[in-house]
């Protein structure tokens, strides 16, 4: 950060996930929470960094084909408790339907994170891929569902 305050130049891209953004995933809300934890410090950054000519991205891949869901990538529990049926259904899915299967793939994620360095007004907020679009804006509905429909009791709390 000092260098590229010094130069009053930079573009400063943090990798969150999709789950960063929609946590809609029964089983993963520690992965989640770290990551809408990136994404946070990445907004806030954004602020305080605009001001040295600094350029902040915010980067929520979807599904790449990676190694990352392989069972030796992830810390899954030893002791799986029946009762949480929903994260283990999320589970099976990711390591046994979704692993190797993935549709993004990696090295054209890379070409588009160096054209948005190269953009003079590049993106706050960068989804990649498809699923991510489509999760982002299943988001986006549901929170702006839920502002209309509880717009009158929720704004009814001031003097």
């Amino acid at each position: 950060m000092p260098h590229l305050r010094n130069n009053k130049n930079g573009h400063i891209f943090n990798i969150s996930s999709i789950g960063g953004y929609s946590a809609n995933y029964a089983g993963w809300g520690i992965y989640c929470a770290t990551k809408f934890a990136v994404a946070a410090i990445t907004e806030a950054l954004a602020a305080e960094a605009k001001e040295f000519g600094i350029k902040t991205t915010l980067v929520y891949p979807g599904y790449f084909r990676t190694n990352f869901l392989e069972v030796g990538s992830l810390n899954l529990p030893n002791n799986e408790i029946s009762d949480y049926e929903s994260a283990r259904t999320s589970q099976n899915f990711h390591t046994n339907e979704m692993s190797g299967n993935q549709d993004g793939d990696p090295e054209k994620a890379a070409e588009v994170l160096i054209k948005i360095s190269e953009l003079e007004n590049p993106a706050l907020h960068l989804f990649l891929g498809k699923d991510a679009y489509e999760g982002a804006y299943k988001k986006i509905e549901q929170v702006t569902s839920d502002l209309e429909k509880w717009d009158e009791m929720a704004t009814s709390t001031s003097f």
